[in-house]
């Protein structure tokens, strides 16, 4: 149950990570105030925790099929 609870939980905590985490980025994008290597900096950060929600999602995912099979 665990495993499950898990696997359904880490895609919404990653989003509401991306979430705060372009929020500022996102009102600065629509005020025409952003800098360049800012966005890209912070595109790094969403790569970042892009890639770990995916790792996290995979090894919860085959702790899931170990545990149920």
């Amino acid at each position: 149950m665990l495993w499950v609870l898990a696997a359904l939980l880490i895609p919404v905590f990653v989003v509401l990570l991306l979430f705060f985490s372009a929020a500022d980025d996102f009102w600065q994008i629509i005020t025409f105030k952003i800098d360049l290597s800012r966005l890209f900096g912070d595109l790094i950060h969403v790569l970042v925790i892009l890639l770990v929600g995916v790792v996290a999602e995979l090894f919860v995912l085959f702790m899931l099929f170990t545990t149920l099979f």
